[in-house]
């Protein structure tokens, strides 16, 4: 299964709450301005410094605690909210994957959390969830077990993210944003719709579908060769066991 139920359910509920479900490719710009409270902000070369500056000039203080560095896109969330920083300079594939990759961070990390937290504690919890009081001994519990993050919450889309390397540690399919990013831009079922899977060499499959992810639904090239492997593999048509070692 690509996705589990709860994962799934974001998916969902961000078309449900757009009201619309964009064609391929997607950019999720728009769907993403109807259904939650984030602004997309496109900055040149992008750099944590830049966003520092352009929430200065706006009256906030916020400050990254590291240094600063160029980055593809950055998630700020804060009281329900969120800003998302793109680099405006990267193809507009890139664009669209960091896009989709913080919108998906902002559903599963803090949106969902944080909503399951005001429906069980109550509205007040939000004081606490946005860091402007200590919680007390039972919400401090909850907060434990639901691993809700308290204040401001950042993630950051590094530039040297390896996204050819199925075995890096920054680039993993298992992990569950990047499942929901790639499922709001090309869902499995309707990528498998246009694909042929039939070439019985695995290098001409992974090309088929690589270049289907790539002409259909806008992905970056080593995003598309990395989701290709995961999409076969699943679907059963992944490397023989000849190809696997080399003898084929």
């Amino acid at each position: 299964m690509w996705l589990d139920n709860s994962s799934q359910s974001l998916v969902d509920d961000f078309w449900r709450m757009s009201g619309v479900v964009e064609t391929f490719p997607r950019d999720l710009e728009r769907p993403l301005a109807l259904a939650l409270p984030i602004a997309l902000v496109s900055l040149p070369r992008l750099r944590l410094r830049d966003i520092e500056t352009w929430l200065q000039q706006r009256g906030s203080c916020f400050e990254f605690q590291c240094r600063s560095r160029a980055i593809r896109g950055c998630l700020i969330a804060f009281r329900g909210q969120g800003l998302i920083f793109v680099d405006g300079a990267d193809p507009q594939d890139e664009r669209r994957f960091t896009t989709a990759h913080e919108i998906a961070h902002f559903l599963v990390d803090y949106w969902r959390p944080r909503e399951n937290a005001l429906s069980r504690l109550g509205a007040k919890i939000a004081e606490v969830v946005d860091g402007l009081r200590d919680p007390t001994i039972r919400e401090r519990v909850y907060a434990l077990i639901g691993s809700i993050a308290i204040g401001v919450h950042t993630d950051l889309v590094e530039r040297d993210r390896r996204l050819d390397d199925m075995s890096g540690t920054l680039w993993s399919l298992e992990d569950r944003a990047d499942r929901v990013g790639l499922s709001l831009l090309a869902p499995p079922d309707a990528v498998l719709e246009l694909v042929d899977l039939s070439p019985r060499d695995y290098g001409e499959r992974e090309a088929e579908v690589t270049g289907v992810l790539r002409s259909c639904f806008g992905l970056p090239a080593a995003v598309a060769r990395s989701y290709s492997h995961v999409l076969l593999a699943q679907s059963g048509r992944g490397p023989s066991w000849l190809e696997t070692v080399g003898l084929r």
